[in-house]
Protein backbone atom coordinates (compact mmCIF):
# COMPACT_ATOMS: atom_id res chain seq x y z
CA UNK A 1 0.00 0.00 0.00
CA UNK A 2 1.48 3.31 -1.03
CA UNK A 3 -0.96 5.66 0.65
CA UNK A 4 -4.45 5.45 2.13
CA UNK A 5 -7.18 7.95 1.42
CA UNK A 6 -9.42 8.56 4.42
CA UNK A 7 -13.15 8.89 4.68
CA UNK A 8 -15.98 6.38 4.37
CA UNK A 9 -16.05 4.79 0.96
CA UNK A 10 -12.48 5.89 0.28
CA UNK A 11 -9.74 3.88 -1.34
CA UNK A 12 -6.05 3.16 -1.40
CA UNK A 13 -3.19 3.57 -3.82
CA UNK A 14 -1.42 0.28 -4.41
CA UNK A 15 0.54 -1.66 -7.01
CA UNK A 16 -1.06 -3.95 -9.60
CA UNK A 17 0.48 -7.02 -7.94
CA UNK A 18 -0.78 -5.93 -4.53
CA UNK A 19 -4.27 -5.35 -5.89
CA UNK A 20 -4.34 -8.81 -7.49
CA UNK A 21 -3.12 -10.43 -4.26
CA UNK A 22 -5.74 -8.63 -2.17
CA UNK A 23 -8.76 -9.07 -4.46
CA UNK A 24 -7.89 -12.09 -6.57
CA UNK A 25 -8.78 -10.13 -9.71
CA UNK A 26 -6.31 -10.22 -12.58
CA UNK A 27 -8.49 -8.63 -15.23
CA UNK A 28 -9.45 -4.96 -15.62
CA UNK A 29 -12.76 -3.75 -14.28
CA UNK A 30 -12.75 -0.38 -16.01
CA UNK A 31 -12.88 0.36 -19.74
CA UNK A 32 -12.32 3.84 -21.13
CA UNK A 33 -13.05 4.68 -24.75
CA UNK A 34 -11.80 7.85 -26.44
CA UNK A 35 -14.11 9.18 -29.12
CA UNK A 36 -13.11 11.20 -32.17
CA UNK A 37 -15.85 13.74 -31.47
CA UNK A 38 -16.02 15.07 -27.93
CA UNK A 39 -19.62 16.29 -27.86
CA UNK A 40 -21.99 14.85 -25.28
CA UNK A 41 -24.30 13.23 -27.85
CA UNK A 42 -21.46 11.20 -29.40
CA UNK A 43 -20.20 10.14 -26.00
CA UNK A 44 -23.67 9.01 -24.93
CA UNK A 45 -24.12 6.93 -28.09
CA UNK A 46 -20.70 5.28 -27.67
CA UNK A 47 -21.43 4.54 -23.99
CA UNK A 48 -24.76 2.90 -24.86
CA UNK A 49 -23.15 0.89 -27.65
CA UNK A 50 -20.33 -0.33 -25.40
CA UNK A 51 -22.81 -1.22 -22.66
CA UNK A 52 -24.95 -3.24 -25.07
CA UNK A 53 -21.94 -4.98 -26.68
CA UNK A 54 -20.37 -6.01 -23.38
CA UNK A 55 -23.70 -7.15 -21.97
CA UNK A 56 -24.35 -9.30 -25.05
CA UNK A 57 -20.90 -10.85 -24.53
CA UNK A 58 -21.86 -11.91 -21.00
CA UNK A 59 -19.94 -9.20 -19.18
CA UNK A 60 -21.77 -7.48 -16.34
CA UNK A 61 -21.68 -3.70 -16.76
CA UNK A 62 -22.33 -1.66 -13.63
CA UNK A 63 -22.31 1.81 -15.19
CA UNK A 64 -21.64 3.33 -18.60
CA UNK A 65 -21.40 7.09 -18.75
CA UNK A 66 -19.31 9.81 -20.36
CA UNK A 67 -16.45 11.59 -18.64
CA UNK A 68 -18.17 14.95 -19.06
CA UNK A 69 -21.26 13.68 -17.24
CA UNK A 70 -19.12 12.37 -14.39
CA UNK A 71 -17.27 15.69 -14.26
CA UNK A 72 -20.57 17.57 -14.19
CA UNK A 73 -21.78 15.40 -11.32
CA UNK A 74 -18.54 16.02 -9.42
CA UNK A 75 -18.79 19.75 -10.05
CA UNK A 76 -22.36 19.69 -8.78
CA UNK A 77 -21.21 18.12 -5.53
CA UNK A 78 -18.39 20.65 -5.12
CA UNK A 79 -20.50 23.71 -5.99
CA UNK A 80 -22.17 24.04 -2.53
CA UNK A 81 -18.77 23.83 -0.85
CA UNK A 82 -17.36 26.49 -3.17
CA UNK A 83 -20.36 28.76 -2.54
CA UNK A 84 -19.93 28.37 1.22
CA UNK A 85 -16.26 29.36 1.03
CA UNK A 86 -17.08 32.24 -1.30
CA UNK A 87 -19.77 33.48 1.08
CA UNK A 88 -17.36 33.27 4.01
CA UNK A 89 -14.70 35.20 2.11
CA UNK A 90 -17.19 37.93 1.18
CA UNK A 91 -18.42 38.18 4.78
CA UNK A 92 -14.86 38.44 6.07
CA UNK A 93 -14.12 41.12 3.47
CA UNK A 94 -17.15 43.17 4.52
CA UNK A 95 -16.13 42.93 8.17
CA UNK A 96 -12.57 43.92 7.23
CA UNK A 97 -13.72 46.96 5.28
CA UNK A 98 -15.99 48.00 8.15
CA UNK A 99 -13.07 47.66 10.55
CA UNK A 100 -10.87 49.73 8.24
CA UNK A 101 -13.52 52.47 8.11
CA UNK A 102 -13.75 52.52 11.91
CA UNK A 103 -9.96 52.55 12.27
CA UNK A 104 -9.50 55.41 9.82
CA UNK A 105 -12.30 57.42 11.46
CA UNK A 106 -10.58 57.04 14.83
CA UNK A 107 -7.27 57.92 13.19
CA UNK A 108 -8.74 61.13 11.77
CA UNK A 109 -10.08 62.14 15.19
CA UNK A 110 -6.72 61.52 16.85
CA UNK A 111 -4.91 63.53 14.15
CA UNK A 112 -7.26 66.51 14.13
CA UNK A 113 -4.42 68.82 15.17
CA UNK A 114 -2.21 67.50 12.34
CA UNK A 115 -4.87 68.05 9.69
CA UNK A 116 -5.57 71.52 11.08
CA UNK A 117 -1.90 72.44 10.80
CA UNK A 118 -1.82 71.10 7.23
CA UNK A 119 -4.78 73.31 6.35
CA UNK A 120 -3.10 76.29 8.03
CA UNK A 121 0.05 75.95 5.92
CA UNK A 122 -1.91 75.74 2.70
CA UNK A 123 -2.83 72.08 2.16
CA UNK A 124 -5.97 71.83 0.05
CA UNK A 125 -8.97 69.70 1.00
CA UNK A 126 -8.30 67.35 -1.93
CA UNK A 127 -4.71 66.80 -0.79
CA UNK A 128 -5.82 65.93 2.76
CA UNK A 129 -8.52 63.63 1.40
CA UNK A 130 -6.04 61.91 -0.90
CA UNK A 131 -3.59 61.42 1.99
CA UNK A 132 -6.19 59.60 4.10
CA UNK A 133 -7.32 57.41 1.19
CA UNK A 134 -3.72 56.44 0.37
CA UNK A 135 -3.11 55.52 4.00
CA UNK A 136 -6.14 53.22 3.93
CA UNK A 137 -4.97 51.61 0.68
CA UNK A 138 -1.49 51.10 2.15
CA UNK A 139 -2.99 49.30 5.16
CA UNK A 140 -5.07 47.09 2.83
CA UNK A 141 -2.10 46.20 0.61
CA UNK A 142 0.02 45.48 3.69
CA UNK A 143 -2.68 43.09 4.92
CA UNK A 144 -2.46 41.23 1.58
CA UNK A 145 1.27 40.67 2.05
CA UNK A 146 0.74 39.53 5.64
CA UNK A 147 -2.01 37.09 4.58
CA UNK A 148 0.15 35.69 1.76
CA UNK A 149 2.10 33.54 4.23
CA UNK A 150 -0.58 31.73 6.31
CA UNK A 151 -3.25 31.55 3.58
CA UNK A 152 -1.59 28.83 1.42
CA UNK A 153 -0.63 26.82 4.51
CA UNK A 154 -4.15 26.89 5.95
CA UNK A 155 -5.66 26.10 2.53
CA UNK A 156 -3.38 23.09 2.08
CA UNK A 157 -4.24 21.90 5.58
CA UNK A 158 -7.97 22.20 4.89
CA UNK A 159 -7.73 20.40 1.53
CA UNK A 160 -5.75 17.51 3.03
CA UNK A 161 -8.46 17.01 5.67
CA UNK A 162 -11.44 16.97 3.31
CA UNK A 163 -13.29 13.61 3.27
CA UNK A 164 -12.57 13.03 -0.41
CA UNK A 165 -11.69 9.65 -1.99
CA UNK A 166 -8.82 11.24 -3.92
CA UNK A 167 -6.08 13.71 -3.12
CA UNK A 168 -6.82 17.19 -4.41
CA UNK A 169 -3.69 19.08 -5.49
CA UNK A 170 -3.32 22.64 -4.25
CA UNK A 171 -3.20 25.00 -7.21
CA UNK A 172 -2.91 28.73 -6.60
CA UNK A 173 -4.74 30.78 -9.23
CA UNK A 174 -2.71 33.90 -10.05
CA UNK A 175 -5.66 35.66 -11.80
CA UNK A 176 -7.88 35.01 -8.75
CA UNK A 177 -5.21 36.43 -6.43
CA UNK A 178 -4.85 39.54 -8.60
CA UNK A 179 -8.62 39.99 -8.69
CA UNK A 180 -8.82 39.83 -4.89
CA UNK A 181 -5.95 42.33 -4.56
CA UNK A 182 -7.81 44.74 -6.86
CA UNK A 183 -11.02 44.19 -4.87
CA UNK A 184 -9.14 44.89 -1.63
CA UNK A 185 -7.64 48.11 -3.02
CA UNK A 186 -10.98 49.36 -4.36
CA UNK A 187 -12.75 48.36 -1.14
CA UNK A 188 -10.14 50.16 0.95
CA UNK A 189 -10.54 53.30 -1.16
CA UNK A 190 -14.32 53.20 -0.72
CA UNK A 191 -14.04 52.41 3.00
CA UNK A 192 -11.83 55.45 3.62
CA UNK A 193 -13.90 57.95 1.64
CA UNK A 194 -15.99 58.98 4.65
CA UNK A 195 -13.01 59.46 7.02
CA UNK A 196 -11.14 61.26 4.23
CA UNK A 197 -14.05 63.63 3.68
CA UNK A 198 -14.22 64.24 7.43
CA UNK A 199 -10.51 65.11 7.52
CA UNK A 200 -10.74 67.41 4.48
CA UNK A 201 -13.53 69.45 6.09
CA UNK A 202 -11.52 70.27 9.24
CA UNK A 203 -10.63 73.93 9.67
CA UNK A 204 -7.93 75.54 11.77
CA UNK A 205 -10.55 76.81 14.23
CA UNK A 206 -11.98 73.30 14.68
CA UNK A 207 -8.48 71.88 15.19
CA UNK A 208 -7.73 74.46 17.90
CA UNK A 209 -11.12 73.86 19.52
CA UNK A 210 -10.40 70.12 19.61
CA UNK A 211 -7.17 70.77 21.51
Amino acid sequence: IAESVGGPGGGIFTTKAGFQAATGMSHPNLLRIMTANHDEETRAIVAQTADRTLTDAGIVVRTAESVSRSAAAGAGHMLPLILVFLGLSISISVVGFAGLTSTMSTNVMERTHEFGVMSAIGASASRVRRLVVLEGIFIAVLSCFIAAVPAPLLTALMINNLPMPVILPLQMSVPAILIWVVVVILGAALATLAPAAQASRLTVREALAYL
